[in-house]
């Protein structure tokens, strides 16, 4: 018998078919479970390749051994005579028939059952326009070169965030991703987004290279990817040429229909200026310390040196300046700082008189110097009509509007920051204190749990008014803790502090002492403790004078909030002035002419 009869004869040829196909159905099944549980690429790879090595071994044991009623006997040592090849190679005919009709059941459902439409319509396609720029990779060598990379990312963001239509996950959401292990799908749940884009820059001397790769993270696929090879001169252009490119690939796919070219963003012709900005930039973002912004103003002031028509570093310089005394930097007088903000602000605005964030810092100096809150509210609106999209203007608004007992704006002020960034762990911290100021306590312990997610890898910044909205909604030991978390606090007589704010009606002078004993032999600056005195029910000026955060909306200080001191506080603040002019709260009221109270 010739080799390929007995090829034939062995079931060879026969064993291969039934493996193919049996292969083909089993990676279909896998596919579709690796895509339902989220399995990473790399599992499906390997399965593929178990199932060709598998095919060599199984057309060897077809050949080399026979399954006979004993069992698996190797082919020579059975008699011709005895051989039953044919009744298995019948009974792999009806395998092999039987597989190929589930194949092609497969088949038709992937085809014309499960397969999405090319052309997605608009009622497809809803709520699916949004990507996020996750920090293109600094591929140089060098770690210092971080800052550049992140500015390639934040212009592209930037620039992506300009296009009508489409949904960009914010800054500080996004780039809380930086070297993460999790995969794209992940990473696209927690921002909730559909789409991501990730590169890398490689920079040396004057040139650089940017890779672009867009992934459409609903089935980690990768839809568009591009090499640029530019010089330095051309950053800006290249920005914009990828940014260009990504919107064009997303029309079709998202049913965007014909988008507008992106426009290149020229921030300065100095590429010097524009690697001091971005390191300043940057440490503004990502300030941890007070040192993080006096190292910003250094960066900050050396771009506008080299660049004075720099509007987006000045922009920056006055937003450092203006925050600058409330991280208690005291080497100079607070209104130092204060007259540059506002030089540097006002110098921003001459050169670029569109800039949103501007009027943004602009309020700040005003609620910092005048209190004329009524002008603070309406810079901020005016910021946010100018660009709707900044998280940060979003922020300040809602604290604005909590601060002054309208909870319900402000609640949608932060909803509305958390829609463009779903970890902005203020807007999620301030969310939270205002609905539980609402009563809405099961939202307020939601929102409170996303915002302890959204820190846990960096640091916390809390205080007592944190430890108080815990305690408001049923989470004692947490609001505990929150205390603890308090190096200012270490070894205060908190226990006396938790009694007072427990039982506000009674007579805590003995807690007091205790807690002034403790003040006096520390030396423990409570600058910005106010609620620490006013749960004792003492009053001083200090208290009255400075609302750091909105304790006295807390159901603890009801008393208070009907207290002389109370009102004192309202005044001298600016608050009254804006109910006055622009109304009051709805749980607070006019008396007469000139009195009024809250509930």
């Amino acid at each position: 018998m010739s080799f390929i009869g007995e090829l034939k004869r062995r079931n060879v040829f026969r064993v291969g078919i039934a493996y193919t196909v049996i292969g083909w159905v089993l990676a279909q099944v896998a596919g579709f479970a690796a895509e339902t549980f989220g399995a990473p690429d790399w599992v499906m790879k390997m399965f593929v390749v178990f199932l060709l090595l598998g095919l060599p071994l199984a057309l060897f044991f077809a050949w080399a051994f026979e399954l006979t009623p004993e069992g698996l006997k190797r082919e020579k040592d059975i008699d011709r005579d005895q051989s039953i090849t044919g009744q298995t190679g019948r009974k792999l005919d009806r395998v092999i028939i039987g597989v190929l009709v589930v194949a092609l059941a497969l088949f038709a459902a992937d085809r014309f059952l499960l397969d999405k439409p090319t052309a997605p319509t608009a009622a497809a396609t809803e709520g699916k326009r949004s990507i996020a720029v996750l920090p293109f990779a600094n591929m140089s060598g060098n770690p210092d070169q971080d800052f550049f990379s992140d500015g390639i990312t934040e212009e592209i963001l930037n620039s992506l965030v300009r296009v009508e239509g489409l949904s960009v996950a914010s800054r500080t959401s996004s780039f809380q991703f930086r070297d993460q292990s999790r995969g794209i799908p992940a990473i696209a749940e927690e921002l909730q987004v559909l789409f991501v884009l990730e590169g890398s820059v490689r920079r040396s001397g004057d040139s650089i290279r940017i890779t672009a790769q867009l992934i459409d993270a609903e089935n980690d696929r990768h839809l568009w990817s591009e090499t640029f090879d530019r010089q330095l001169t051309d950053i800006f252009a290249v920005q914009s040429e990828i940014a260009n490119a990504i919107t064009r690939s997303l029309e079709e796919t998202l049913g965007l229909g014909e988008l507008p070219e992106v426009p290149t963003r020229a921030l300065t012709a100095n590429m010097d200026a524009y690697d001091l900005y971005l390191k300043g930039q940057g440490l503004f973002l990502h300030r941890t310390v007070r040192q993080d912004l006096l190292d910003a103003v250094t960066y900050l002031e050396q771009a506008v040196e080299l660049d004075p028509g720099f509007a987006a570093a000045w922009e920056s310089l006055g937003a450092v300046y203006s925050i600058i005394p409330s991280w208690f930097i005291r080497d100079l007088p607070a209104q130092h700082y204060y007259d540059r903000a506002a030089a540097a602000i006002d110098k921003a605005l001459e050169l670029d008189p569109k800039l949103a964030f501007a009027a943004a810092v602009q309020s700040n100096l005003v609620a910092a110097q005048d209190g004329d809150l009524v002008e603070v509210v309406r810079l901020q609106e005016e910021s946010i009509a100018r660009d709707p999209r900044n998280p940060t203007t979003l922020h300040w608004y809602a604290q604005s509007l909590l601060f002054l007992g309208f909870f319900e704006q402000a609640a949608d002020a932060d909803r509305r920051c958390l829609e463009l960034d779903p970890l902005y762990a203020n807007c999620l911290r301030y969310l939270a204190l205002t609905l539980a100021f609402m009563g809405d306590i099961e939202q307020s312990v939601t929102v409170s749990d996303r915002w302890l997610t959204a820190t846990v890898d960096g640091e916390l910044f809390t205080g007592t008014v944190d430890a108080l909205r815990f305690i408001a909604t049923g989470q004692r030991q947490a609001g505990i803790l929150m205390l603890h978390l308090s190096s200012d606090l270490a070894g205060a007589p908190l226990s006396e502090w938790l009694r007072a704010i427990d039982n506000p009606g009674a007579d805590h002078s003995a807690g007091l002492a205790r807690f002034e004993a403790w003040q006096a032999e520390s030396g423990a600056d409570l600058f910005g403790y106010t609620d620490l005195f006013a749960a004792f029910g003492k009053y001083p000026d200090t208290v009255i004078a400075d609302a750091d955060e909105p304790w006295y909306w807390f159901s603890q200080f009801r008393d208070f909030r009907s207290s002389p001191e109370f009102k004192r506080m309202m005044e001298s603040s600016g608050y009254l002035q804006y109910w006055r002019a622009k109304g009051f709260p709805p749980q607070c009221r006019t008396i007469g002419n000139d009195d009024f109270t809250c509930e």
